[in-house]
């Protein structure tokens, strides 16, 4: 078959169409491109105002915490002021304050400070303070305006350390009075915690003139340099230059970047930048435009010798190149003629292909959807993609219009991203309307939610524990602190009166609250060191049988005077064994302590020790069994939790911290044992502790005792080594009253050069408190034992302190102290103490 020639005009004809194609699909790729930047930029537009909305936040909740903890703080200060305390008590206290403050939140972060009775009194005195004119300062004013309200002020440089920071200041309830933190901003622990920035980018936080307080940036220059480039960016969003989606500026290393800001509510501005290499696939979009222009050549190339089977074949490669592009994206694709209300299906779901045809009119699309929403959205799914509602967002120029829903699957509801694209250049009369199935990121998205949900309501309920905590110690405190205050108001009412047995009485009670008041300080120290994990555990030799009767004979006394049975039964073969005695002796205090304050005068308290063989250990079984008031199976769940007390009716009040429980738990742990309870109400409690004890093979020795002389205190010297006048002044007199003569050193350097000075061998023994100004107890009984003369080894120090844990005592070893007594002093037995340390340096 010969072919027809074509004529030159016919040739022609095809060769200028062919061209006008091209240039058409030229112009298609080059507005696709455009199109996809466009979209890439408006993307990373709201992935950054996400990202610096998130940091924002992030700076809003630091914010609301330190200033939580300035009001915290205040009301504390508001407690002391108003009981009276001295500002030395104040003082010390926002020491105690700060040192917690700076373990929870970080070192260097705050800096607590108040003004008392118009004296300033700091957490840490810095040289110059007595002259320090607060009166002037913005802080101090703000605070007296604002009545009671936290204040935080303006950013400024600290005079001292000439770093940024800013204070938050609280007025007190007395007139004049003002509790105020520094906050130093540019000390690491400010830094934001975002850990995953976008690859280049950078983060800036500028304060409301513009001054950076913040930055972790993709450049190593010097500050200056920052805060010129953050002065640029701070420029720029106040005119609205950085507003826009695809708004670029040139940054410090000459790079193109997009910035990305949102403002807190206090005037603070958060900026993150992000370079546009990033955010266009970098490098690769060099590549992406060669290759784009090599399918142009080589598309412009074989469209002549195929532009008569594309002519012919155009509805087919429109429909197959719509498909390529969006098939693997979208389940379902479809051309929507809003102008005549009919539709084209591009690509149709396997579950609609049986009730929808290739083409038809847009009803049928609609009735066939809408049967498969959710009723809760019926309405408004079809409200939203009617006709109507179509062509009214074309006339705005709407081009991506949609949004998220459920619909059904054979049965089962998934999420579904249904959206309309307009281009009026491509089609002016059609929008494209495609589903895509977006179940699996829209469930990751809900659970990312719930669990943001549920860690801001664990940090509201940590929150809350911290409150009730504080609070509940707080009452609890206050009880025996009421009636010490009050006895002592009592006795003096009684020595002016004459009344000596009334004095003797409120003396008493002061003693009993006291040791409450120790017992409950202990309680709380004991759990929170079991807590933090600094507990530590001894495994020493003891005699088993001997700690339980020396127990069981001090509760004895107590149960017979209030008319309460306590039977005790020992099944023991071995009782030498190896542990922690102190720890097993606490557990056993708190078990009895309990089985006789929850009994009732007649009830009867049973302690039964039991040993069993277990594998290469012994175990030995403690129960503790009363025919008490019982408990609760509702409050047995909450037994070992701090502060927990039921509430119940019977004959005598019950006084308890709710801390005994958790305490036995956390030491029935410790010694490697286990803890059950049996209780009802009304009826009795049973508790079974097991704990494995290895045998010791020591035995049991008790020498009989020679009669020793009586000590002879007289002309005996002691050096006190102690920084609080009030306590110096009661152990002098004490000691004073045996005939001792006492040499008294007000802190640890002190207490050397007193020393040094006596003549050698006269001073007999060294009372030493651990912590004092310039020189500490430890470091103070290192300097006497290295001084060069004969005495200095030969003279016993005996450390006289409020710490009173193992490794307290550990250190007093070390620095070569000879023995250890706790605070409050129990005058007899450091007099015992004394004794002891002579005697064993005199036999030897």
């Amino acid at each position: 078959m010969k072919h027809k020639k074509l004529s030159p005009r016919r040739g022609t004809g095809r060769t200028v169409l062919s061209i006008l194609v091209m240039m058409v699909v030229a112009l298609l790729l080059i507005f696709s491109v455009q199109l996809v930047r466009t979209k890439m930029l408006q993307n990373a537009q709201n992935l950054g105002d996400a990202l610096a909305q998130s940091y924002a936040v992030e700076e809003e909740l630091n914010l609301k915490s330190l200033t939580n903890s300035a009001i915290l703080a205040s009301q504390y200060v508001n407690e002391l002021t108003s009981s009276g305390s001295s500002t030395e008590d104040i003082q010390q206290w926002l020491s105690g304050y700060f040192g917690k403050l700076s373990d929870t939140i970080g070192d260097g972060l705050v800096d607590p400070y108040a003004v008392i009775g118009g004296e300033f009194v700091a957490a840490n005195p810095w040289e110059g303070d007595e002259d320090y004119r607060y009166q002037d300062t913005l802080w101090y004013q703000q605070a007296l305006e604002a009545n009671g309200q936290a204040v935080c002020g303006d950013v400024y440089s600290d005079v001292i350390t000439g770093n940024l920071i800013f204070t938050i200041s609280i007025s007190l309830e007395r007139d004049g009075d003002v509790f105020a933190m520094d906050v130093f901003l540019q000390n690491k622990n400010t830094q934001n915690t975002a850990s995953t920035l976008p690859e280049g980018s950078s983060y800036y936080l500028c304060d409301h003139d513009g001054t950076l307080l913040t930055s972790i940036s993709a450049y190593e220059t010097d500050p200056q340099t920052l805060q010129q480039f953050a002065d640029y960016l701070m420029e720029r969003i106040r005119d609205g230059t950085l507003s826009s989606y695809d708004a670029t500026f040139t940054g410090v290393a000459g790079d193109t970047r997009g910035a990305y800001y949102q403002e807190l509510s206090n005037g603070w501005t958060v900026i993150l930048t992000i370079p546009i290499n990033t955010i266009l696939m970098g490098d690769q979009n060099t590549v992406f435009l060669l290759l784009t222009g090599i399918s142009i050549f080589l598309f412009i190339t074989l469209s002549f010798l195929i532009i008569r089977d594309w002519l012919q074949n155009r509805r087919m490669k429109r429909a197959d190149d719509t498909t390529h592009m969006l098939g693997d994206s979208f389940y379902a694709i479809f051309r929507v003629n809003f102008r005549d209300g009919v539709y084209e299906g591009i690509k149709i779901s396997d579950d609609m292909q049986k009730v929808l045809p290739p083409s038809g009119d847009y009803t049928l699309i609609m009735n066939s959807i809408c049967a498969l929403v959710k009723s809760s959205t019926y309405q408004e799914f079809q409200q939203s993609f009617s006709l109507e509602s179509i062509r009214q967002r074309v006339e705005l120029g709407v081009a991506d219009f949609g949004g998220d829903f459920q619909r059904r699957f054979d049965g089962v509801y998934r999420w579904v991203n249904i959206r309309t694209l307009y281009d009026p250049e491509v089609a002016p009369d059609e929008v494209i309307l495609c589903f895509r199935d977006v179940d699996a990121e829209k469930r990751q998205e809900l659970q990312h939610t719930i669990i943001l949900q549920e860690a801001l309501e664990a940090a509201k309920k940590g929150t809350r524990a911290k409150s009730d905590f504080f609070s509940r110690m707080s009452h609890d405190m206050r009880t025996p602190l009421n009636a010490i205050i009050g006895c002592c108001q009592l006795a003096k009412k009684s020595c002016a009166q004459g009344d000596l047995d009334q004095v003797g009485s409120s003396l008493k009670k002061i003693e009993f609250a006291g040791d409450q008041l120790l017992g409950l300080i202990n309680d709380i120290l004991e759990l929170s060191r079991a807590e933090a994990g600094r507990s530590t555990v001894e495994a020493k030799p003891f005699d088993l049988r001997t700690l339980l009767n020396n127990t069981v004979e001090i509760f004895q006394v107590r149960a017979t005077d209030e008319n309460k049975e306590l039977v005790t039964s020992l099944d023991l073969e071995q009782t030498m064994v190896l542990g922690d005695q102190q720890k097993l002796s606490q557990i056993l205090n708190n078990l009895l302590s309990n089985a006789i304050k929850y009994t009732n005068p007649g009830d009867t308290i049973r302690l039964e020790v039991k040993q069993f063989a277990f594998q290469k250990f012994n175990k030995y079984q403690i129960i503790v069994e009363d025919t008490g008031v019982g408990m609760s199976e509702t409050f047995l769940e909450h037994l070992f939790e701090p502060y927990s007390r039921e509430t119940s009716f019977s004959p005598h009040s019950t006084v308890g911290t709710g801390l005994g429980m958790p305490i036995v738990k956390s030491l029935v742990q410790q010694l490697s044992g286990e803890i059950s309870v049996e209780s009802t109400l009304g009826v009795g409690s049973k508790f079974t502790v097991t704990i494995p004890l290895p045998s010791s093979e020591e035995t049991a020795e008790h020498p009989s005792t020679p009669r020793q002389a009586p000590f002879d205190w007289t002309g005996r010297q002691i050096l006190v080594a102690e920084d609080n006048d009030l306590n110096r002044e009661i152990l002098t007199e004490l000691l004073e009253e045996l005939g001792v003569r006492v040499l008294a050193a007000t802190e640890g350097m002190d207490a050397v050069r007193v020393f040094a000075a006596t003549k050698p061998y006269s001073v007999d023994v060294i009372l030493m408190d651990m912590q004092m100004p310039e020189m500490d107890g430890c470091q103070a009984a290192t300097a006497i034992r290295g001084l060069d003369r004969e005495d200095a080894g030969w003279v016993p120090i005996i450390a006289v302190t409020a710490n009173a844990f193992a490794e307290d005592i550990d250190k007093t070893t070390k620095a070569g102290m000879n023995a250890h007594v706790s605070k409050p002093i129990d005058f007899t037995l450091l007099a015992q103490t004394i004794q002891k340390c002579v005697a064993e340096r005199d036999a030897h």
